[in-house]
């Protein structure tokens, strides 16, 4: 093998075919391939999905001043870029993860692209995103060991800003607000909207909740037919476009160029969202394979470097940049139908619309107080979301102190954007972005917080009394290293089982010795104890009935233990047990 080749190979895994069993209720995973019609039917339900929430780019090309020409154009290129990534994400290559992973404008990235634009040019917002892609490819190997650095906690930061960065936009379009007065008409066309979108999503299932936001959009567009705010002027603006055109055209790709002001803040939010495509590799990862212990990190090594290509076709397409989608994930789960296939036909039938310009001239027509609604469900979503992120792990003071000085920090720019008004105008873009500014203050405060704060701890047990000591040690260490709730949870309760088993069998002589370790990726804890080790599986069947009328202390004894040691291989997702000289250990893994 040629020097070129190991590097590449250790830059761009190949791609390897995961061993898989299929779960319950899914029709075709990864390498399946469905019939035809079902592939193009699902396929084309991707499709509409993301064809709904190029309402993003929408927004950013008109808040960027494009005419409705160039905004065209704009449109149909960002449906270009998606349909790309999400072709090359079901491919069995050494840049695609081989799964139905489907992109698309992400509204992580607007404020950015839209706050570059407009003081630099959209040559520079080009350049960052182009640079960005690329250092995002670079990093596909080494993000997940950069999870330290952007914990969920400083995701849930940037998620709650971007949240509360889309209320006032968002706002203005959903009262129809021109600084004196507000418009009845507009609040009634986008309240429609949003009580569709609310409705469907808190009171429906499977693919109707799926397409809250297509069926909302739709709803709004009839009340503003009804109300005279869409009809014929709207729609002979899509009629009078040819039946095909090339994407660009109306649109002149722009001259990327590179101002480290402007690359900044779009670089620091592209690495934290390819970050968070890990989570989407993990999800369509569950969803394939029914006996998913651990995340396939080379897939997702693909997926990330598939991610970084599309935040590169976006710069230079000269648009907002893309990303993975959740929405089109739980499609994938409510059909059963996650073939990569699938996949693959519904890049390409995005290819082809982006080539049929009254497509993407109709959402480009689609009325303001429409669009204001989804921002303001979108802000809200972000919110929540950010919330769930911070609180999703134990907290302790300084975290608590990293996520809200972060949150207040660039709370500061967006109440009080006169604040920079005498900063140099080339550090406007970075000191008057609330998501740099909040990112930034929360990821400094958490690499400072980090510094004294061992990734291991020990602590001695004395007996089965010893389980406050075990709960309070195990939540100071949680709270330390921020770790997820729900997982400390899980190792508590497994190790009280195991102190529960070893006090009730009394193969031990106390005192046990846990030792507690941690990184991003599992919590590992090590019972060490002299005596014999623990039995994890059933040595054979028992009958309850049996047990019952035979009246059989030391049998019923024994099926409780076993019981006992099926329950701390359920709670744990690994689990080893094994003895040397007298002395035993039990090890318990849990996934992080």
């Amino acid at each position: 093998m040629s020097a070129w080749s190991k590097l590449l190979n250790s830059v761009f895994p190949a791609f390897e075919e995961t061993e898989r069993e299929k779960p319950k209720g899914m029709l075709y995973i990864a390498e399946e391939t469905p019939g035809l019609p079902t592939s193009f039917a699902v396929a084309g339900q991707h499709a509409i999905v993301l064809l709904m929430l190029v309402v993003y780019t929408v927004i950013v090309g008109r808040e960027i001043g494009l005419s409705q020409e160039e905004l065209r154009g704009f449109v149909s290129m960002g449906i270009v870029a998606a349909g790309i990534a999400t072709f090359l994400q079901g491919t069995t290559t050494r840049f695609g993860s081989g799964h139905l992973v489907v992109h698309l404008p992400t509204p992580v990235t607007m404020a950015g692209f839209i706050a570059v634009s407009v003081t630099f040019g959209v040559g520079a917002a080009a350049g960052a995103t182009i640079l960005s892609g690329i250092i995002v490819m670079g990093l596909s190997r080494l993000l997940p060991k950069l999870r330290s650095v952007f914990p969920a906690e400083v995701a849930g930061v940037l998620l709650a800003l971007l949240g509360l960065s889309l209320v006032e936009g968002g706002a203005r379009r959903f009262t129809g607000f021109n600084g004196a007065r507000l418009d009845t008409p507009s609040i009634l066309i986008a309240t429609t909207t949003l009580v569709v979108i609310i409705g469907l999503s808190v009171w429906t299932s499977g693919r109707l909740k799926l397409f809250a936001i297509v069926i909302g959009t739709a709803s709004g567009l009839i009340v503003a037919t009804i109300l005279g705010r869409f009809g014929q002027t709207e729609l002979r603006v899509v009629t009078e476009q040819p039946l095909f055109s090339l994407p660009f055209s109306g649109y002149t790709l722009p001259t990327p160029t590179l101002i480290l002001a402007a690359t900044i803040p779009i670089l620091l939010i592209e690495v934290i969202s390819a970050v968070d495509s890990i989570g989407t590799g993990v999800a369509i990862d569950k969803i394939n394979n029914a006996k998913w212990h651990r995340a396939d990190m080379p897939m997702i090594a693909r997926l990330v470097t598939c991610h970084g290509i599309g935040v590169l076709l976006a710069g230079l397409f000269g648009i907002n940049s893309i990303g993975t989608s959740s929405a089109n994930l739980g499609l994938a789960h409510a059909s059963g139908v996650a073939s990569r296939k699938v996949g693959q036909i519904a890049g390409l039938m995005l290819v082809v619309l982006a080539f049929l310009p009254q497509v993407s001239t109709f959402i480009t027509q689609i009325p303001q107080p429409v669009v204001g609604a989804i921002l303001v469900y979108t802000a809200g979503y972000m919110l929540v979301a950010g919330m769930e992120l911070v609180l999703s792990r134990m907290l302790n003071s300084r975290r608590t102190f990293m996520i809200g000085l972060g949150i207040t920090v660039g709370s500061v720019v967006l109440l009080m954007p006169e604040i920079i008004s005498g900063a140099p105008e080339n550090l406007k873009p970075i000191l008057g972005s609330a998501l740099t500014l909040g990112t930034v203050t929360a990821m400094t405060l958490n690499m400072i917080f980090r510094i004294g704060i061992a990734q291991s701890g020990t602590i001695q047990l004395t007996g089965i009394e010893s389980l406050a000591k075990l709960t309070d040690f195990l939540e100071e260490k949680g709270e330390d290293w921020g770790a997820r709730r729900q997982i400390m949870m899980r190792a508590g309760m497994a190790v009280g089982e195991a102190l529960e088993k070893l006090s009730c069998s009394g193969i031990t002589n106390w005192p046990v010795d846990l030792k507690v370790s941690y990184d991003e990726y599992k919590i590992t804890l090590e019972l060490d104890y002299e005596g014999k080790p623990i039995i994890l599986s059933v040595a054979k069947p028992l009958s309850l009935e049996a047990l019952m009328e035979d009246d059989d202390d030391d049998a019923l004894d024994e099926m409780v233990s076993n019981v006992s040691g099926m329950l701390i291989g359920q709670l744990a997702d690994k689990v080893e047990s094994k003895s040397d000289n007298g002395r035993s250990t039990l090890k318990l893994v849990f996934d992080h």
